[in-house]
């Protein structure tokens, strides 16, 4: 702590920075600021460092948030960490993410565990929450696995102040290395700060607190009887609901404010949109998670909503053959790795969370129809079977020598320009290809030859941006749709097909 005593220290909540060296952290619109290259003496050029990204977690990205971490981090850097040690040893995990390739999950979770979740930062935020705390809980008639005692309210706001204190290396970690699963990245570092204070299990308090208040609700509406199809009950929503706690709510701790009853508010927002106020039975939306229209239902939801029906024995039959075919190709082209599929679900979401485009679509089902033996059977996968069948399919092409499009296949579609006709000299082009030729003796259709041209018009039009798991050196890149290539290949994918 500074020279400064307790009393003349003021308020977290209260204080507002007067002089510019007490804004150690700073923040704009996506980023959180600090002064890490000043810190190592370095040029301009490394200016990047100074960024935190905090995009990928949404929650932790707006404006209020990130005014409250600047905040408590530079009032602790002010008051209680004079000589800075919190904010070198986030300076020094920072400069490892951005400059080191193999500085990976692994190593990061050490350095947090090892070096910020250290004692002498943790004396210090013990101090800050004794000095700032301001309740006075009393509870009567609760049993004692319901009941908060002052000691659990002052653990919970330590515990929010060193979230407060990894967030920004977190989200800049997460962003760099296109962490898929940003929520359980984050819960396993937040893991390591519930389990700071022996003796004190503040989950399973969290947990007991929920479990009874949900229990509650169930008794109360007969909803819950009918959450079977959702796969839920009242222990796996009150698992989501104390998750929902720790990962968005916690950080957002203040002392002038009840943490107690901010949490169980949090419980019966919770309860309230995830079971009793939200559409049931006719709007249910299963796995699939393709362009729905607006009753909120997908093609692949309409396609085995008629089906069943029409004939329950052809809807088996065709769900058992799409299962087996889907398993088939999993172990010609598979197997395949969850986290990459995970990584490809949160890529390929537009705006909407959608993550299924029709033009994108259309492309790889082309390639899996002789798979399914007809073209109805392929409607029966869920989101996680229509990412292997990308994954399928970009291997396939990547196998026959192609370099555009495996990646427009694979790719995140940032825009789509549906054209008909290509012109007078792309046309050319493609007649003249020695794949032409083949392809007319093989269909002998012309309205193969119609969709051929509308295929190459609408890649050459559109914009498309590459996601690759294993390779981040060009995930996220924008592909150059040369016409002369995608020509070649279109022709050459369509005698796949």
């Amino acid at each position: 702590m500074n020279n400064a005593t307790i009393a003349e220290i003021p308020r977290v909540d209260d204080w507002s920075p007067e002089n510019p060296q007490d804004i150690i952290f700073s923040n704009s619109k996506g980023v959180i600021g600090a002064p890490v290259t000043k810190s190592f003496n370095l040029g301009p050029e490394y200016q990047a460092l100074d960024y935190f990204i905090m995009t990928p977690k949404k929650c932790y990205n707006s404006q209020v948030m990130r005014d409250h971490t600047c905040k408590y981090l530079n009032f602790f850097e002010k008051y209680y960490d004079p000589d800075h040690e919190l904010a070198t040893i986030i300076y020094r995990i920072k400069f490892m993410i951005d400059t080191t390739t193999e500085y990976n999950q692994l190593n990061f979770v050490h350095d947090i565990r090892t070096y910020l979740l250290n004692e002498s930062i943790k004396n210090k935020v013990v101090q800050l929450v004794e000095a700032n705390y301001q309740l006075d809980l009393q509870y009567k008639n609760l049993s004692d696995n319901l009941k908060y005692t002052d000691t659990h309210a002052k653990i919970m706001l330590c515990m929010s102040i060193f979230m407060n204190f990894v967030i920004p290396l977190i989200t800049h970690f997460a962003y760099v290395n296109k962490v898929p699963v940003i929520d359980d990245f984050i819960m396993q570092i937040f893991d390591l700060i519930l389990y700071m204070f022996p003796g004190i299990d503040i989950y399973s308090k969290l947990y007991e607190t929920t479990i009874s208040n949900v229990s509650k609700s169930e008794a109360k509406n007969p909803l819950w009887l009918k959450q079977d199809i959702r796969g839920k009950d009242t222990v796996t929503h009150s698992y989501a609901s104390v998750n929902n706690i720790i990962l968005n709510i916690m950080p957002k701790y203040t002392f002038d404010k009840s943490i107690i009853s901010l949490n169980f508010t949090s419980i019966l927002k919770n309860t309230s949109c995830q079971i009793l106020d939200i559409e049931y039975e006719f709007n249910y939306i299963s796995l699939s998670s393709s362009k729905r229209d607006e009753d909120n239902v997908s093609d692949f939801d309409k396609y085995e909503a008629n089906l069943v029906k029409q004939n329950e024995a052809l809807y088996l039959q065709s769900k058992i053959n799409c299962e087996e075919t889907v398993s088939r190709i999993d172990s010609l082209y598979g197997p395949f790795d969850e986290w990459e599929i995970s990584f490809y679900q949160e890529r390929l979401k537009n705006d909407k969370g959608v993550i299924i485009n029709s033009f994108q679509k259309q492309l790889i089902f082309n390639m899996f129809y002789k798979e399914f033996h007809d073209v109805e059977s392929i409607y029966g996968i869920n989101a996680r079977d229509y990412i292997k069948l990308m994954l399928s399919a970009k291997k396939i092409l990547l196998q026959n020598q192609m370099i555009i499009l495996p990646y427009i296949i694979s790719s995140k579609m940032e825009k789509i320009v549906g054209r008909k006709s290509v012109n007078k000299k792309e046309l050319m082009k493609l007649e003249s290809s020695s794949y032409y030729p083949m392809i007319v003796n093989k269909y002998h259709n012309e309205k193969i030859m119609k969709n051929i041209l509308s295929m190459v018009a609408t890649i050459i039009s559109s914009d498309f941006s590459i996601i690759d798991y294993n390779n981040h050196n060009i995930d996220g890149k924008r592909i150059d749709a040369v016409p002369d290539i995608v020509i070649e290949e279109v022709l050459a994918y369509t005698l796949l097909i």
